[in-house]
């Protein structure tokens, strides 16, 4: 076989273990309704790949071996998805980011002002 077509080969494994890496991404992101998908997507497809290429390096090169790295890329993705969206949840904690307006908030409307800091002292009284 030529360098070409292992290389396509390659390609083809790679694309499918993102393909269903996506899946766990899809729900978490619905899940959340998109606050922090986009920084986990990265991650989801890495560790879909990651764990994708897993299998094959263990030994498991037939077809039972591409199943099995089918399914571990579906795990791969969702504990990068879960990663990911752990990661943005700790971002904006630290980040001190406004909350976004409740989905029943008039637009144009003023937004709400944000919760004290948990370390600020209440103004004297």
């Amino acid at each position: 076989m030529i360098w070409e077509a292992r290389l396509a080969f390659i390609l083809f494994f790679f694309l499918c273990w993102c393909i269903v890496g996506l899946l766990p991404w899809v729900v978490a992101a619905v899940f959340v309704r998109g606050r922090g998908a986009l920084l986990a997507l990265p991650l989801a497809l890495t560790a879909a790949c990651a764990a994708g290429v897993l299998v094959p390096a263990l030994g498991l090169r037939d077809a039972a071996g591409f199943f099995l790295s089918l399914l571990t890329a579906v795990l791969g993705g969702a504990a990068g998805s879960l990663g990911g969206l752990a990661f943005h949840r700790r971002l904006q904690r630290t980040a001190g980011v406004t909350p976004r307006p409740a989905m029943t908030h008039a637009p144009g409307a003023r937004r709400p002002e944000p919760p004290p800091a948990p370390d600020a002292q209440p103004p004297p009284s």
